[in-house]
This record gives structure tokens, sequence and C-alpha cells, in this order.
């Protein structure tokens, strides 16, 4: 059995990075002797030809995706254009929007075989070897209609895992793009706040990696260029010991690299802070979610706002940076709480940024919307990417959500205040653009990929530049040293073949 993996491409307001999900799939599967390929969409061109020339070439039985609610919509297009040209493929999808949405998935998706609920590995590996449908725990499928089979227990034990397979997938234009490198050291969140489905997705018990295993990992994944890691657990601070121990691994290593975690107020101390700045931790986020206590009390953040004062403070005297994430639109949104909100985020004076709520699939702000007073105004998923209003409140309208977006935010943001002294903004969507905006223009175009054979005449390098300046608007000078990077980096290689050259990313 041949499996190809398909990650399919999201909207850019989000910094991309290797989807966690398919990179440990990918390691399973290899792992228990079976082939598999990785289509990566999201960091070049998006193409049906691309699409079907992959098929062509590499004919494989199964072809799986995972999505969130943004990019579910392209991700089933995907999957119904790879049947079209092959109707015995057998099409998976997983991921947290179609795990709390399997029987609509499979409905309005005939195109789709079977949806993965929850943890993909273990599942994916039953498909892959051929199982019985019916004895494979945590799949929807058709069967005279929709059948679910029964829940999949978690794995325990998350040291079974094989490390991620990243050389699945093209790292170098990755790398192109200065992503971070992400990774998770644990899964499972013991929270609920009514707006995230992590702990359905992960379990309401927390699992951890051994922190030596974890070290190896981000050891092996800085030899291969990535120069900063972004922790992805939902909640990295949750258990002290496990961070201890990763954290003291680090150091006794002598590795130097920057990191950033996920955080809730209520899960540092000032211990905690300076452990993780003696190893390198430059970044932090907590989740607040929004300036008035009545609204976090509904929502069952369990957080106070002097709690957020204080855990601010504590990460700024310790040297780490805080990026304050907020949602408006929560259950009890007025325009007054609108405005108490932005005014408690400018006080923190910390780099900070807003999301608008989006009720995902799995949600208890979706499933009891009534409840909470939240009106559904669209399901068009491609709407649902936090950035733009799909819901009121009796007291906050979509105008006045977008309003304030409109004055406060535009991706995540600096205060007003730093702003004014001339701090840089280090939010990711500023980093995405600031970066390599030259990178992001050829990856998305395939436009290396198009240039084809290259006559020498300068020099390859030269050459390639002077091929580059004539399609895209950036100085020559930006392109040749881009281009040099690159080059020496190993990112970007060629060849020569009767006096042409012929260039591929790494």
């Amino acid at each position: 059995m041949k499996t190809l993996l398909i990650n399919p491409p999201y909207a850019f307001s989000e910094f991309p990075i290797i989807p966690m999900g398919l990179l440990y799939l990918g390691a399973v599967l290899e792992r228990n002797g079976y082939e598999v390929e990785v289509l990566d969409l999201l960091v070049s061109r998006y193409s049906r030809d691309k699409i079907k020339r992959k098929l062509e070439q590499y004919q494989p039985d199964i072809v799986g995706t995972t999505c969130v609610t943004m990019n579910y919509p392209i991700a089933s297009d995907t999957l119904k254009y790879c049947k079209s040209l092959n109707p015995d493929i057998t099409a998976v999808i997983g991921g947290p929007h179609v795990t709390f949405a399997p029987v609509e998935t499979l409905n309005e998706s005939a195109w789709i075989d079977i949806v993965v609920r929850g943890e993909g590995e273990l599942t994916m590996l039953d498909i892959v070897s051929g199982k019985d449908r019916a004895a494979i725990d945590g799949i929807a499928y058709r069967a005279e209609g929709v059948h679910l089979t029964r829940e999949r227990c978690l794995i325990e034990n998350l040291d079974e895992l094989p490390l991620p397979a990243r050389h699945l997938f093209p790292t170098a234009r990755y790398l192109a793009l200065d992503a971070h490198l992400s990774l998770i050291t644990g899964r499972g969140c013991p929270f609920n706040c009514v707006f995230c489905v992590g702990s359905k997705m992960g379990g309401r018990r927390a699992r951890f990696r051994n922190p030596k295993l974890v070290v190896d990992e981000i050891e092996q994944s800085l030899k291969l260029g990535f120069k900063e890691v972004n922790f992805e657990d939902d909640l990295f601070t949750l258990n002290h010991r496990h961070l201890h121990g990763i954290c003291d691994e680090i150091v006794s290593r002598g590795l130097k690299f920057n990191w950033s975690v996920f955080a809730r107020v209520d899960t540092v101390n000032p211990q905690v802070l300076e452990k993780l700045r003696e190893a390198g931790c430059t970044w932090l986020c907590y989740g607040i979610e929004s300036g008035n206590q009545q609204i976090l009390d509904r929502v069952k953040k369990k957080i106070t706002l002097e709690r957020v004062r204080e855990s601010v403070k504590m990460a700024k005297d310790a040297g780490v940076s805080v990026l304050a994430s907020f949602i408006i639109g929560l259950p009890g949104e007025t325009r007054q709480t609108l405005a108490e909100t932005m005014e408690f985020a400018r006080e923190l004076d910390t780099y900070y940024g807003f999301h608008v709520l989006a009720p995902f699939p799995g949600t208890e702000v979706r499933e009891k919307a009534d409840e909470f007073g939240i009106e559904i105004l669209t399901n068009d998923w491609s709407k649902y990417d936090a950035n733009r209003p799909v819901t009121r409140t009796p007291g906050a309208s979509p105008e006045d959500l977008t309003a304030a977006l409109h004055k406060y935010y535009r991706g995540l943001r600096l205060s007003p205040d730093k702003a004014e002294e001339g701090v840089e903004d280090h939010s990711e969507e500023a980093r995405s653009r600031r970066r390599s905006p030259l990178a992001w223009t050829l990856l998305h175009g395939d436009i290396i990929e198009s240039l084809g054979r290259i006559r020498v005449d300068s020099g390859p390098a030269e050459d390639l530049a002077a091929r580059i300046s004539d399609l895209v608007p950036y100085p020559r000078k930006q392109i040749d040293q881009s281009l040099n990077g690159w080059i020496s980096q190993g990112l970007l290689n060629y060849e020569v073949v009767d006096s042409h050259s012929l260039w591929r990313w790494g």
C-alpha cells in the first residue's frame, strides 16, 4: 500500500509551519514498513496540474490530508479532485474540524471515504494495513449510511512514537521563509474553555514525552538549519517537573537557540520563568482572551485580571517577552467590554494581538450557542480564520467587531505606547511579512521551477538573479543577497548541463 499525504494551503495571515499531524503519520507509516510520500501545497503554488502529476508519478492507493476549520473546504476539494482522477483511491481526512463533524463531512462530501477522529497515528496505520473498517477504532465511514466506530483510546506513552518524519517535507522551502521549527513535548489539556477543543482532541489528562527525547529531536532539527523553535503544546507550563527536565537538558547539552511556548498566567511563577529564560526561551504567549472579568468567568477561563497583570510583570522581570492574546466577540461581548479589553491590552504594556471568536465544531460555544447568547452568522468555513466576525452578540454586532479590528488590529500588533517608542513588532504576522517577502513570492509562484534551463553566461547565480529580476518587483541587490544566502545554506541548488543551469529548492 502506497500512501500520499497532502498538506493543504491556508490563509497566510498565519505563519506557515510543517503540520505535526502529518509529520507523525509519516513517521509511523515508515517505521512499520509502508511507503509514504508528501505533497506539500502550503509552501508552493496550489494547482490541480501539480496534484495530477503527483498522482500519475506516485500512483498511491491512499490519499490522506489534514485540516482545521478554515482550510477544510480546500482540503475536501483536493480529495474530490484526487477521486475524480482515480476513483479507486481511498480518500482519508483528519484534523479537529472533521473530528467533531464526521457525519456532516461524509454526508456533504461523497468523495471522502474515511474520517479519522482524534489522534490519527494508530488509526491511519490500521487503515493502511487494510484492516476491516468496522474494526478500526476512531473513524467514520459509509456502510448503509454513515457509521462511527468506537472512540480510539489516546496513546498513553508518547515515547513510543517515532520522531517526526521531517525528511518527507520540503524543509528548504520553510527555511527560506525563515520559518520556525514546531514540535510537541506533550498532549492534552485539563482546562475546558468554551471556545477551544484542545481538551477534547488531546484529552483532559496531559501526557508528556521524555525530556531527553524532546531535546534529541531539537538537536536533530537544529542541524537541519532551523534557528527558532516553537513548542506547540497547548500548555507547556502545566507540569513544572516536565518543564524543568526539558530546560535542564537543553542547558546541559549547551544548545543555543531561541524558542517560544504557550502558557497560562496561572501556571507560571518567578522560578519557572527564570528557568525558561536560562534555557533560551525568549517568548511566551499568554491566552488572556478578555479584559472583562465577567466574560472570563462566563467562558470558563478561570483566571483573573489581577493574575494576568502579575504574570505579565513576572515574565518581563525574568527577561522573557510576552505576547498577550485576546479574543473579541466572546459571550457577553458589548461595545463597552470591547473598549475595556482594548484598554486592558494597552495597560499591560507588552505585545498584544486580537483574534475574533470562531465557533469551531466541537466547541461548547458552538454546541450551546443559544445559551451563550451567540448568533452564528455563517457556516462558510473559509471565513473561520479568526480574523473576521462570523457571529454576533446582543451587545456587539459584526460591525462593532470590525471597527475594533480596524482600529487596533492588523494581525498581532504592538501597543500604541511601544509603537511610539519605535520598538520593533515581533508578532508572527509581522515576521511573516518582514522576514522573507521575496521567498514568499518565489515559492507561491513556483517561479524557480518555472524558469527551466537557464543559459550560463555570467555565472549560474548571476544568470538566475537576472531572470528573477525581470519577473518580480524587488531590487536586484535584495535578489542577489537572498539567492546567495540560500545557495550558501544549501537551500537552493543547481546543476549545469550543456551550458545551461537547472535550479531547484534543496
